[in-house]
């Protein structure tokens, strides 16, 4: 199951390399507690790993639905896409090329899966403290060019504070999150 308070792992097998990126998927404009709870339902059926279930499963709209996901449109066209993918082979680009995906979701895949990923994810909590930092930032996600933009100065941040990129987003997380 996904422990969205303790998201840093780089050793995830590729099973739960799978589980994560569907839980990244999920988890867009949720409460991240609720949607790896509902997560964990959604794939309590068969067998195998979560790409293999999800790609085995015959009704998964209805599978979707029982699980109470949310957004079943969006998040079935994402599965059906995702799990033909390698997770372990994947890119950001590769990910972001997928509708219902973008950078916010492929860089928060990457940042707690990878190690020294020079990446922001740029969520209402990171846009906030942006916002408290003096900078110019949107309350909702940028489009890409606004995004790069904001990842770098939000890189430099890091950087001055002597922290990685995933260190200060999960610290900003934990302190705004409660």
């Amino acid at each position: 199951m996904i422990t969205p308070s303790e998201p840093t792992n780089f050793n995830r097998t590729q099973s739960e390399l799978e589980e994560w990126l569907l839980f990244c998927v999920v988890v867009a404009g949720k409460t991240a507690t609720q949607q790896a709870l509902k997560l964990e339902q959604f794939l309590n059926f068969g067998t195998g790993t979560p790409f293999e279930k999800i790609r085995n499963c015959p009704n998964l709209r209805e599978r979707l639905e029982e699980s109470k996901l949310g957004q079943y449109t969006r998040i079935e066209h994402v599965f059906s896409q995702i799990v033909l993918l390698d997770v372990t082979k994947v890119t950001i680009a590769q990910l972001e090329t997928i509708k219902g995906i973008g950078p916010k979701t492929a860089r928060f895949f990457f940042l707690y899966s990878f190690p020294n990923q020079n990446i922001a994810v740029l969520d209402t909590h990171i846009l906030s403290w942006l916002r408290e930092q003096g900078y110019v930032a949107p309350k909702t996600t940028p489009d890409l060019k606004k995004y790069i933009l904001l990842e770098q100065i939000f890189l430099e941040e890091a950087q001055k504070r002597n922290l990685t990129p995933a260190e200060l987003d999960i610290q900003i997380w934990n302190e705004r999150s409660k």
